[in-house]
């Protein structure tokens, strides 16, 4: 051993608003020791888009809009969604249904900062105290939240961990490893999210979430106190049918 520490690079996003109708909130985080085999595979799609022919009219929008599932169409989609089972890494999610009683009752006195400060500690406690052997690198894609700064809610949730070894970055979409975060609670989003009464999600979107669950460490629904991790009894891994039964 040459006493070099191991390095974790964690990249946290949200989907949802807090403060808008939407009837959920996700938090999502990648844990990944080797972010450089992540970025090579988004870089190989991101070459194809701009080389192939089917994509041609879309050279300008794709060089925008990079890696952001909300936006790109649905052959970029599945061009991404290929690839996410194959990826080195792990993933984490605090998910909330807006329009359950634990979150009308938690915002009761409170602004989206403080419920974006309660998700982010939920996400990011047992990856901070469980990693302080290794170096550690956190990138959260910028975003602008009322009364506190993010910058301040993330120096407020590390000040509550002091000797704790990390680093951190606000960054926006060039980061480009983000993406695969965007990808990831957009399944979420589109599973859960809000439909028309008689809208379904669509079965591709369902086959992708089941491809994606042997990656998935563990996912926290904030608004039941249900907690799923691959760690834990066959009723409560993180399987498809597990994930749509508790939400």
């Amino acid at each position: 051993m040459d006493g070099t520490k191991k390095i974790n690079y964690f990249y946290i996003d949200e989907s949802g608003s807090i403060s808008n109708n939407q009837s959920i909130f996700i938090h999502g985080c990648v844990k990944t020791d080797s972010p450089h085999t992540i970025s090579d595979a988004l870089d190989k799609i991101k070459s194809d888009w701009r080389r192939l022919l089917y994509y041609s009219k879309l050279k300008e929008k794709i060089s925008k809009e990079g890696f952001h599932a909300v936006e790109n169409n649905l052959d970029m989609k599945a061009d991404v969604y290929k690839i996410l089972p194959l990826l080195d890494y792990r993933a984490y999610f605090v998910i909330t249904n807006k329009n359950s009683d634990y979150f009308k009752n938690i915002m009761i006195g409170k602004d989206e900062s403080d419920f974006f400060a309660l998700s982010l500690k939920k996400l990011l406690h047992d990856r901070i105290i469980s990693t302080n052997e290794d170096e550690n690198i956190f990138y959260f894609e910028t975003i602008k939240l009322s009364k506190k700064s993010l910058k301040q809610v993330i120096e407020n949730l590390f000040s509550q961990y002091p000797g704790y070894n990390y680093k951190y970055e606000i960054v926006g979409k060039e980061e480009e490893n983000l993406g695969i975060v965007d990808y990831l609670n957009y399944l979420f989003f589109h599973i859960f999210g809000d439909k028309k009464p008689d809208e379904k999600p669509m079965p591709r979107m369902l086959m992708n979430l089941d491809l994606v669950c042997p990656k998935i460490a563990s996912i926290n629904f904030l608004h039941k106190s249900i907690f799923l991790s691959r760690k834990k009894k066959v009723d409560f891994q993180v399987t498809l049918e597990n994930i749509s039964n508790n939400y």
